[in-house]
């Protein structure tokens, strides 16, 4: 990677609006589904149809709810594997560095650009873009790359490239349909977790058994 900023491009704003969430117009219920404290800094685990190839077996870490769109960052599906991160400089004795990193599919929209997920436990290294939601921290700024390649970044991290978005109305209409369910966000589940269990992991944690709805489906 090229130490710049066009890769993690400095969309703080996207993390700082104020919560609200949007009402749907298609149904005669008053009060919504969802409220923004339902939503910010927890996990959305897709149980809708295994069709979709960029949601099946999906889980979502979601970093804002406004009015007009929610936001969110997929947690659980490598992007293609694990890749080197290099870091240049202008300097010319400078040692280039590999670190070898798996890079997750953050989402569809925008995957160019780059969110470090990480406990904020660990030191936030005065990044000015690190926004926190409960015990997770989620930035946007190349200097935690930065950090990472030095050796002196976060030990628990998801590096994902891209964001899953939906505007308003579209995500509270899939909940109701069926298609999501929410869990609290936790560092064991995103950090101490293998990628590929964290769906399974997430689904438990909603006390939901799934089996049982597939018997009800089939029956």
């Amino acid at each position: 990677m090229k130490n710049d900023n066009t890769l993690f491009n400095e969309t703080k704003d996207m993390l700082d609006t104020p919560n609200t969430f949007g009402t749907l117009k298609k149904t005669k219920r008053k009060k919504r589904l969802l409220s923004d404290a339902s939503l910010v800094g927890k996990c959305l685990v897709y149980i809708g149809n295994k069709g979709n190839e960029i949601y099946d077996k999906a889980v979502i870490y979601i970093t804002e709810s406004t009015a007009d769109k929610v936001r969110g960052i997929m947690i659980n599906k490598l992007l293609f594997g694990t890749a080197a991160l290099e870091y240049h400089t202008k300097e010319k004795n400078h040692v280039m560095r590999d670190v070898y990193e798996d890079l997750y599919q953050g989402g569809p929209e925008s995957p160019a650009h780059g969110y470090v997920l990480f406990p904020k436990t660990d030191k936030i290294f005065d990044d000015p873009y690190a926004e926190i939601h409960g015990d997770i921290a989620v930035s946007t700024s190349f200097g935690v790359l930065q950090d990472i390649l030095d050796g002196e970044g976060p030990k628990k991290r998801i590096i994902a490239m891209g964001h899953c978005e939906w505007h308003k109305g579209e995500l509270e209409w899939e909940i109701y349909n069926n298609q999501w369910l929410i869990v609290p966000s936790n560092i064991d589940l995103m950090f101490n977790t293998a990628y590929e269990d964290r769906w399974g992991k997430a689904q438990m944690m909603s006390g939901i058994d799934m089996r049982a709805i597939s018997q009800v489906g089939l029956a």
